[in-house]
């Protein structure tokens, strides 16, 4: 058995695993300063856990590769099948609701995946971490004690200022801090305490978003980096990577520059945000898709690749959407959910 680990995500099992190794390095995927600030907080919640933990962030799979090559290191995390080429020696958890294919085929469209999958839920999941991260913990209790907020959870959901219009259990999830089954089980006790309605059960039907992209990805793989994402032949041509000042000298539309604001500062996003951000950049901007999921790879503390990749390609209309390229007018949209202009006030000084 290897003496040495190495965690790029999955922090939930960490308490499991630690008494294996005599050697334990936080290596985290970081390539910007709210990413840095987001996991160097991760670190110092799980050195509690391994007090000989050490934190030595990564900004590739390749900056660690000869060591995951030695015969002595494992990997604890979440990666896609490209690097699994690698001949890495991956440790079997993941942060699923399914730690294996739950179905044999998977369908292409979401809402097939969805019918066929729920049925498999359990009332609870019987095996699940238990979180050790206080923020999460923190987190959880205030969340789920608000029974208004959970309540309402699909009402605000399209929400795009503030920090109770959503449940913001993402980058806890994509970082591995918070277990995806203890966050089912934590919504399915809600329901038996308080009652189930349409925002309880929007926030697991969120869930199963997740879980989906992640199955879809296995069938189709490196189809989700072609520029032509599932439709005809495979382009893995050169994606151009794009800084926030070119972005903000090639586009003037406050919304956008608003976003790039928010994204620069935070590393986080609304889901309605995202979808209009997108939109600009794939129909106003006409913009590579892919350079647009490398943007978001760049600076979201929820990135997550198969539901990253999987959303620019569905808007792009290259991806699982039969409808083809989604297209969403920014002020239709804003009239819809921020009518006030809140939003863009808040993050574009010289807009108030």
């Amino acid at each position: 058995m290897a003496t040495n680990l190495i965690i790029l995500n999955h922090l939930h099992v960490l308490p499991t695993v630690v008494k294996n190794y005599s050697k334990i390095r936080y290596a985290p995927i970081i390539k910007s300063s709210p990413q840095k600030k987001w996991f160097k907080e991760r670190f110092e919640q799980i050195k509690k856990i391994a007090a000989h933990i050490e934190y030595s962030p990564a900004s590739s799979i390749l900056d660690i590769k000869k060591e995951l090559l030695d015969g002595q290191t494992d990997l604890l995390g979440e990666i896609c099948f490209e690097e699994q080429k690698l001949g890495l020696n991956i440790l079997d958890y993941n942060n699923r609701l399914f730690a294996r294919s739950p179905l044999v085929k998977i369908p292409e469209g979401f809402t097939s995946f969805r019918k066929k999958i729920e049925p498999l839920l359990p009332e609870y999941f019987v095996e699940e971490f238990l979180p050790t991260d206080k923020h999460v913990i923190q987190k959880l209790k205030s969340y789920f004690s608000n029974t208004t907020q959970v309540k309402s959870y699909f009402e605000t959901r399209n929400g795009l200022v503030g920090e109770n219009f959503s449940t913001r259990f993402s980058p806890y999830l994509s970082s591995g801090a918070l277990c995806v089954k203890y966050l089912y089980n934590q919504v399915k006790k809600f329901e038996a305490q308080h009652g189930s309605n349409k925002s309880t059960y929007w926030i697991i039907f969120e869930l199963l978003w997740r879980e989906y992209f992640y199955w879809h990805y296995q069938k189709h793989q490196s189809l989700y980096f072609s520029e032509n994402g599932l439709r005809g032949a495979k382009n893995f041509s050169p994606v151009k990577d794009y800084d926030l000042d070119q972005l903000v000298n090639i586009c003037d539309i406050p919304f956008f520059l608003a976003a790039l604001n928010e994204i620069q500062e935070t590393g986080f996003l609304s889901n309605r945000v995202r979808q209009i951000f997108a939109s600009i950049w794939i129909n106003d901007l006409d913009l590579s898709w892919r350079s647009g999921a490398l943007f978001f790879e760049k600076y979201l503390i929820d990135y997550d690749v198969f539901s990253n990749y999987g959303n620019w390609m569905y808007l792009a209309g290259v991806g699982v959407d039969p409808r083809g390229k989604r297209y969403f007018n920014v002020e239709k949209q804003l009239n819809t959910y921020d009518p006030n202009n809140l939003y863009t006030k808040k993050w574009v000084t010289e807009y108030e």
